[in-house]
């Protein structure tokens, strides 16, 4: 099977693999959640932004949301992911809205389903 790149248009970067991607934006999470910092400009982002409003776009996911409100930031969390039938805790996005509401966001996740749009069997 060949490896799926993933291809970041607001960076205008592609990614030679799709767990190389993974890895890059899980540690940008990671370092949202270690610093307890706030994303709210620059490329990174940029990348975020990108990525969620690609998934949502393909997948159909909170598209009302998305229409509605501007995101206005990212922060990492720990929460609790199902893995294997376990139950592991983990870092992930939180994406912030215009509106004052929150929602988790799991980077490897969107961009696995954004590599499989790119790369069509």
């Amino acid at each position: 099977m060949a490896a799926k790149t993933v291809t970041i248009e607001s960076k205008d970067y592609v990614f030679n693999t799709l767990k190389e991607a993974q890895k890059y934006y899980d540690a940008i999470v990671k370092e949202l959640f270690d610093a307890k910092l706030t994303l709210t400009t620059g490329q990174d982002f940029d990348d975020l932004k990108w990525i969620y409003t690609t998934y949502c776009g393909y997948t159909k996911h909170n598209l009302g949301k998305l229409n509605a409100f501007e995101i206005t930031g990212f922060k990492g969390v720990r929460t609790v992911r199902e893995k294997g039938g376990q139950y592991v805790p983990t870092e992930c996005c939180v994406i912030l809205f215009s509106d004052g509401s929150e929602e988790e966001f799991f980077t490897d996740k969107a961009i696995k389903e954004i590599a499989l749009k790119q790369n069509p069997r």
